[in-house]
C-alpha cells in the first residue's frame, strides 16, 4: 500500500513541476499523467473521491486544473474533494426553494408585529411544508452535484479573506481548511453565494476599528464586534418545535425564534464569510439531564480556543460552566477516519456516530480520564460504547475499539455515572457490564448492586432540583409562619422563620390555638409559595379553611394568585404583586391547635406527592429491576430491605415525565 508520506512528495514534486514557465498544454498533460498515477497504484483518498463522483468527475477535475498554477490552492482543493464523500445536499430542490420562499415571503408580511405574532406566521409556514414533506427529503451526495464554477468560486473567496483580512493572518494552511474554506456551514445547505450575502452583513463598527492597528488584528475583537451586531439585529429566542431545515442562509438568518444549533450554524456562516475563525462545539449528551447542546468557538491569535455563545455571549465569556460534560465534539469538514473505520466494520452505529465529520476535543475543556473496561468473554463485536442517561434511555456519547479482554476509552469526563455497553444491529444498546461512576478525581467506582447488605432509603423526589426550580425554593430564605386571632394579624406571633430550605415544620411547643395562619413572604420573595397544608395537632388529616392573604398577582391569570397555594398543583405559585410584605394564608373560622405545616416553594412538581403511585427501580443484570410500586401516604416515600452500592431510578406512574438516577449515600439520595 502506498504510504501518505509518499504520496505527499509526489504532490510536492508535482506542484514544482507545475510552477515551472512551461507550455500550458504541457501542464494539462502532467496533470493528467498525475491523475492517472494516482489510479494505478492503491487508490489515494482523492481518487477514491473522484470515483465516488461517477458521472460529476469531470467538473471536480476541472477544479484541479484550474489551481494547476497555485499549488496552495490546488492543495485546497485537494482538501474539499478529498473529504466531500459524506457531505450531502437535498434531491428535491424545487420542494426546498419553495419553502425557503415561503418564509422569506413572512419578512415582508410581518413588519412590525410582536415577536409572538411572528413565531405564529412562521409556524404555520412549517407546519404546511412539514405536511407535504413526505418522500421529499431524499439527499445525494455533494460529489455527485457540486459543481466546478461554484466550488472555484468558494475556494477564491475563502483565500480572498484569508488573505485579505488582517484578523486571520494567523491561521495555519490546516486552521484555515477546517475554519474558512468549506464550501457549506451545513448539512443540506445550498450551492448559492452565501459568502458574498453573509460578507455584506452585521459590519458595523468594523469599518471604524479597521484604523486602530492592534485591534483589527484581533480575532476576537472583530468575532466579538459581529456576534454583538447579529445579536441586536437577529435578538435570539429558543424554540424547540418540529421543523424542515432551513437550507438558504439568507433566509435562517431572518426566523424569529430557533434552537442553539440553529445560531450556531448563522454565527459559523457570518463569522467564515469575514474570514474569522470559527467552529462548532457540541456535547451529543448531558451526563445530568435530558438533551445536548451546541455552542461555538473561535480561534484567538494565541492558538487557543476562545468559548462563546453564538449570537449571544463574548468569546470568552464562561458559557453554562455549572453544567457537568461527558464529552465534547467538534464539527469538522475533514473525516474522522477511525469513525469512518466504525461504519465499515460495524452493521450499525449510535446516533451520535452517524457523521463522520467529528472529532473529541474534550481535553480542551477539562481534565478527562482514559477509562478500560474488563470483558468477561472475547467480544463478538469491534466497538463498544460508554453511555450516559438521558431521563429515560442509555445514549452513548464516546467509543472504544475492544481487544480480546478489554476495551479503553479516551478522555472522558468526571463526575459522571456511565454504563458500557455494545450497539445491537436492531438500533439499541446492550450493557456489557455493570454502571459506574468516574469520580472527581477520576477513580471507577463500579455500582455492583449488594443484595445481602440491605439498606433503608427515605425518598423526597425523583428529580434533581434544577437551577431553574432552585430560584423560588431559594426565595423560601427569610420567610414566616405567622400566626394571630386578629384579622389584622395585630397580635401576630412568629411561630417559624425559615433559614433553610426545609419545608416540613412540626410545632413542638405547649398547645396554642390561633384563628389566622400565614405564609409571609421573604424580602423581595414575591412569596412564590406553590402548596400549603396544615395539620391540628393529633390528626392525619390536613384541614382547610378560608383562604386568605395579599389580592392579585405579578403575573396574569389564577395560576400566579393566592388561591393557587391551596388547589392541589404543585405547579401552579402565588406570585405576589409586590416583593416584600406579600402574603397567603388560612382563616379557619375558629382557633384551631396546628402542629404541622408543609410548604412547597415554587419549583417543578417532582417532589413526592399523596395520592400519587411511585416504582422504585434498580439496575441489575443490563436492566431494571423492581423494588416495587407504592401509594403515596405523605410527601416521602420509604422502601425498606434495598440493595446497597446500586444505582436507583424512582418512577411516578400517575404523572410526570422527569426522572432521574441516583445512588444512596450517607441517608440521602444523590442524583446523577
Amino acid at each position: 500500500m502506498q504510504s501518505g508520506v509518499s504520496r505527499r512528495i509526489r504532490i510536492s514534486n508535482m506542484k514544482i513541476i507545475m510552477n515551472r514557465n512551461i507550455n500550458k498544454h504541457i501542464q494539462v498533460l502532467l496533470l493528467a499523467v498525475f491523475l492517472l498515477g494516482l489510479s494505478c497504484s492503491q487508490p489515494s483518498r482523492l481518487e477514491l473521491a473522484l470515483e465516488a463522483a461517477g458521472a460529476n468527475r469531470a467538473e471536480l477535475e476541472k477544479v484541479l486544473k484550474h489551481f494547476r498554477d497555485d499549488p496552495l490552492k490546488l492543495k485546497a482543493a485537494i482538501f474539499l474533494i478529498e473529504n466531500m464523500p459524506g457531505h450531502y445536499s437535498f434531491v428535491d430542490t424545487a420542494f426546498f426553494n419553495q419553502f425557503n420562499n415561503a418564509l422569506d415571503s413572512l419578512t415582508f408580511r410581518y413588519g412590525g408585529r410582536s415577536v409572538e405574532r411572528r413565531r405564529i406566521l412562521w409556524r404555520d409556514v412549517y407546519s404546511k411544508y412539514i405536511r407535504y414533506s413526505i418522500g421529499r427529503v431524499a439527499t445525494v451526495p455533494d460529489v455527485e452535484i457540486i459543481t466546478a464554477e461554484f466550488l472555484i468560486r468558494n475556494i477564491e473567496q475563502a483565500f480572498e479573506v484569508w488573505k485579505e483580512s488582517p484578523w486571520a493572518q494567523h491561521l495555519s494552511f490546516e486552521d484555515f481548511c477546517e475554519l474558512i474554506l468549506p464550501y457549506k456551514v451545513m448539512q443540506g445547505q445550498e450551492f448559492d453565494n452565501w459568502r458574498e450575502y453573509c460578507r455584506t452583513m452585521f459590519n458595523h463598527s468594523l469599518d471604524i476599528i479597521r484604523h486602530i492597528p492592534l485591534l483589527i488584528r484581533n480575532p476576537v475583537m472583530v468575532g466579538n464586534i459581529v456576534n454583538q451586531n447579529m445579536r441586536r439585529e437577529i435578538y435570539p429566542r429558543i424554540s424547540f418545535c418540529q421543523r424542515l431545515p432551513i437550507t438558504r442562509m439568507s433566509t435562517l438568518l431572518q426566523i424569529p425564534a430557533a434552537m442553539c444549533d440553529d445560531y450556531a450554524v448563522m454565527i459559523l456562516a457570518v463569522m467564515r464569510a469575514k474570514g474569522i475563525p470559527v467552529a462548532i462545539d457540541f456535547t451529543p449528551q448531558w451526563p445530568f439531564r435530558s438533551r445536548g447542546h451546541s455552542w461555538n468557538v473561535l480561534l484567538k491569535n494565541t492558538g487557543k480556543m476562545g468559548i462563546f455563545e453564538g449570537i449571544g455571549t463574548p468569546v470568552g465569556t464562561p458559557h453554562k460552566q455549572d453544567h457537568i460534560m461527558a464529552k465534547v465534539y467538534r464539527k469538522t469538514f475533514a473525516i474522522n477516519r477511525e469513525i469512518e473505520r466504525i461504519h465499515q466494520v460495524e452493521s450499525a452505529v449510535p446516533d451520535f456516530l452517524r457523521t463522520p465529520f467529528i472529532k473529541d476535543v474534550t481535553d480542551e475543556y477539562m481534565v478527562t480520564t482514559d477509562v478500560t473496561i474488563p470483558l468477561r468473554n472475547r467480544p463478538d463485536f469491534h466497538y463498544a460504547y460508554l453511555a450516559v442517561f438521558d431521563n429515560a434511555n442509555w445514549v452513548p456519547i464516546s467509543w472504544g475499539r475492544a481487544s480480546r479482554r478489554s476495551v479503553t476509552f479516551r478522555s472522558m469526563g468526571h463526575d459522571v455515572v456511565y454504563l458500557p455497553v455494545r450497539y445491537t444491529r436492531f438500533g439499541g444498546v446492550e450493557a456489557i457490564g455493570n454502571p459506574f461512576i468516574l469520580t472527581i478525581r477520576g477513580d471507577v467506582r463500579e455500582l455492583a448492586p449488594d443484595t445481602l447488605n440491605r439498606q433503608t432509603l427515605r425518598l423526597y423526589r425523583k428529580f434533581p432540583l434544577m437551577p431553574r426550580a432552585f430560584i423560588g425554593v431559594e426565595r423560601l430564605i427569610g420567610a414566616e409562619i405567622q400566626a394571630a386571632n386578629e384579622a389584622d394579624f395585630s397580635d401576630l406571633v412568629t411561630i417559624h422563620r425559615f433559614d433553610d430550605v426545609k419545608k416540613d415544620i412540626r410545632i413542638d411547643y405547649p398547645s396554642q390555638k390561633f384563628r389566622y395562619w400565614r405564609f409571609l413572604s421573604a424580602p423581595d420573595g414575591f412569596v412564590n409559595l406553590a402548596e400549603m397544608l396544615f395539620w391540628e395537632r393529633g390528626s392525619e388529616e390536613s384541614i382547610w379553611g378560608e383562604i386568605i392573604g395579599t389580592s392579585g398577582s405579578r403575573r396574569s391569570g389564577n395560576r400566579y394568585r393566592k388561591q393557587a397555594v391551596f388547589d392541589g398543583n404543585f405547579l401552579t405559585f402565588f406570585y405576589a404583586p409586590v416583593p416584600t410584605d406579600a402574603w397567603v394564608g388560612m382563616d379557619f373560622g375558629k382557633p384551631v391547635d396546628i402542629a404541622r405545616i408543609v410548604c412547597f416553594m415554587r419549583a417543578d412538581g417532582n417532589y413526592i406527592e399523596p395520592g400519587d403511585e411511585y416504582e422504585l427501580l434498580y439496575w441489575r443484570d443490563g436492566g431494571w429491576q423492581s423494588l416495587g410500586r407504592k401509594i403515596a401516604t405523605d410527601f416521602y416515600l420509604v422502601y425498606e430491605n434495598s440493595p446497597t452500592n446500586a444505582l436507583f431510578l424512582l418512577r411516578n406512574h400517575t404523572k410526570g415525565i422527569e426522572e432521574r438516577i441516583f445512588t444512596y449515600e450517607n441517608g440521602r439520595q444523590v442524583f446523577w
